[in-house]
């Protein structure tokens, strides 16, 4: 039988995040049910919120969650609702980055920092006059990357208007925002990182993510993620391209003193010393002074490769590079291999932000030799 890819898209249009959260979650029921049954992450996230401690923590989360947002929470209790699942075990996926990097390290105290490897991902930006690229590789376990689609989602206000729209790629049970999004101002990747400490009174990473599917400035991006009074309870580096201006920026996210500290670095147009036009980012900290609980030796193995690879100027370029496998261990596009530093991880699809002509381009195959399986147009 003839390969064959594919990935689902869901166009939803509501009033509210309830009714939002309830069509994604029962378009993809299956999927995210089987998902929750089969996971052995969830079954961590579980074993750990039947504890006492563990379920102090995270009914602190909640608390963090329902008091400054909301409206998001009310998305997370829609998606339980859709797909015919418990509250508690949809708010476990959403704080997964806080448990498994934090509270569950602290736990099982692992002798070597690499015991805790982030999933992956590794993104490229190029701010050229003539090309505006972002390029993202989302890598995760085949779990997970089996079970992905994309939503593109309207809000309205109550005269009929948008009050949000935007378009993500999304996990099976998380919130949109997690992956690589848009919409029609900024274009939105990430990156996993690894910060020793959470902060438990700070609002659920993922909460704030989502936040920023709504920003229109790279200040508005700062601004979600300090979310003050509160702070963010947990680290990850956001790539941020304004797609009617110059601006293109990645940011570093850590706790901070029970507040949150956002660290910018400029991708600007103008080549200085001080300046780049060409940026890449992995699942390290490169610019902020963070204890992390890995040591990273994956991500530091693709940013070598990157740097011994041509600076793009160019799509193809862009994608020659989120492409690469020359490195035995730890490739920039991964397919599962026992060799690998996480032999189980696989890169599930590669994103290609032309900013430049408005197209987004879905690759579920090794970009820099097979054609997109989704194109869409910005907004």
């Amino acid at each position: 039988m003839a390969k064959i890819e594919s990935i689902p898209v869901l166009y939803v249009r509501g009033s509210n995040n309830y009714d939002i959260g309830y069509t994604i979650g029962k378009t993809f029921k299956f999927w995210i049910k089987e998902y929750l049954e089969t996971s052995n992450d969830v079954e961590r996230y579980r074993n750990f919120y039947d504890t006492e401690h563990g379920r102090a923590i995270v009914n602190t989360y909640m608390q963090n969650g329902s008091r400054s947002h909301p409206n998001i929470m009310s998305e997370i209790s829609g998606l339980a609702n859709g797909v015919g699942a418990s509250f508690e075990d949809m708010f476990l996926l959403q704080i997964a980055s806080e448990l498994d990097f934090c509270h569950l390290r602290q736990i099982s105290k692992p002798k070597d920092d690499d015991d805790v490897i982030p999933k992956g991902c590794t993104d490229v930006l190029v701010n050229l006059k003539d090309y505006r690229i972002m390029g993202h590789n989302d890598d995760w376990t085949e779990d997970v990357a089996a079970r992905v689609y994309i939503v593109h989602v309207t809000i309205e206000n109550q005269n009929g208007g948008v009050k949000e729209q935007f378009v993500s790629y999304c996990y099976p049970g998380y919130l949109p925002g997690f992956c690589f999004g848009m919409n029609e101002s900024l274009v939105v990747t990430l990156n996993t990182v690894c910060p020793r400490e959470a902060n438990e009174y700070g609002t659920p990473l993922l909460i704030c993510l989502r936040s920023l599917l709504g920003c229109s400035t790279v200040e508005e991006c700062v601004s979600t993620m300090k979310n003050e009074p509160y702070g963010c309870s947990y680290g990850m580096n956001i790539n941020v391209g304004s797609i009617n201006s110059s601006d293109m920026c990645s940011m570093e996210v850590s706790p901070y003193k029970g507040k949150t500290q956002v660290i910018v670095k400029k991708a600007s147009q103008e080549f200085s010393l001080e300046n780049v036009c060409y940026y890449y980012h992995t699942n390290i900290y490169k610019f902020s002074e963070v204890d992390e609980s890995t040591n990273g030796t994956g991500s530091r193995l693709r940013e070598k490769r990157i740097a011994e690879m041509t600076s793009p100027k160019c799509v193809y370029d862009v994608r020659v590079i989120l492409g690469d496998t020359v490195d035995e261990k730890e490739p920039i596009y991964i397919e599962p291999h026992p060799n690998h530093v996480e032999p189980h991880v696989k890169t599930s699809a590669t994103a290609i932000f032309d900013i430049s002509q408005r197209k987004l381009h879905v690759y579920k195959s090794n970009p820099k030799s097979s054609t997109p399986v989704l194109c869409l147009p910005f907004f």
